[in-house]
């Protein structure tokens, strides 16, 4: 029975993992998160669609360019979804939670696309997440290191920022400060997260104003 759980409890947390990756090396990917509050954008890459609050996000600037999203709510829970194709061509989907965030802050529930682990696409993006886990297992700590890993040179230049919903834990380009080392071509950008009172999952975000990353932080 304790290996049949542990194996259990093994499968799980790889499943929670693996809904901010989409490991398919092309065609088409339906990507179903677990999410902070509702969307109002579908992020691919560069390109933004604007979820019209029932079942289809349209491009901006081209609403005859659809893909089909969704979102559900179950005790407090919120599950976003959307079908993206072409993923061999893709790194990156991320939905927008504005109403979540506070004070102008903008984060991006991130999912990216790793073409059966070979990251194609990934030179495109300024953030770097091949080693940065979307799910943070924090059962029975009281901190976790937070890491978000950038290429040094980026278009929109040196700013980056890890923060919640309400505060910013930290910056490269002014206080607070975040840890940096550099690492190759890229900068590793490190913090700390206390657990907040009463929280069980706790969600952060790093942007670099053009590229995002998410973690979702279960402390029990």
């Amino acid at each position: 029975f304790t290996m049949l759980r542990t194996l259990y409890l093994v499968l799980l947390v790889g499943f929670i993992n693996a809904q901010y990756l989409v490991e398919d090396e092309s065609g088409c990917a339906t990507i179903t998160v677990e999410m902070p509050g509702p969307f109002s954008r579908v992020r691919i890459d560069a390109t933004n669609y604007e979820f019209d609050g029932n079942s289809t996000c349209a491009k901006e600037w081209d609403d005859s360019d659809t893909i089909p999203c969704s979102i559900t709510e179950a005790d407090g829970v919120f599950t976003a979804t959307a079908e993206v194709c072409n993923i061999e061509k893709h790194y990156y989907a991320g939905f927008l939670i504005k109403d979540f965030m506070q004070n102008r802050r903008f984060g991006y529930v991130s999912v990216y696309f790793t073409q059966g682990g070979k990251w194609t696409n990934i030179g495109d993006n300024c953030i770097q997440p091949q080693t940065t886990p979307g799910e943070i297992d924090a059962t029975g700590k009281t901190s976790v290191e937070i890491k978000c890993i950038r290429q040094k040179v980026c278009p929109m230049g040196l700013y980056s920022t890890i923060m919640m919903a309400t505060r910013e834990l930290c910056r490269d380009y002014s206080e607070p400060k975040c840890t940096e080392v550099e690492d190759g071509e890229n900068r590793v950008l490190t913090t700390y997260l206390q657990r907040p009172k009463g929280e069980t999952v706790s969600w952060v975000f790093c942007s670099t104003q053009d590229s995002y990353l998410s973690y979702r932080v279960k402390w029990e």
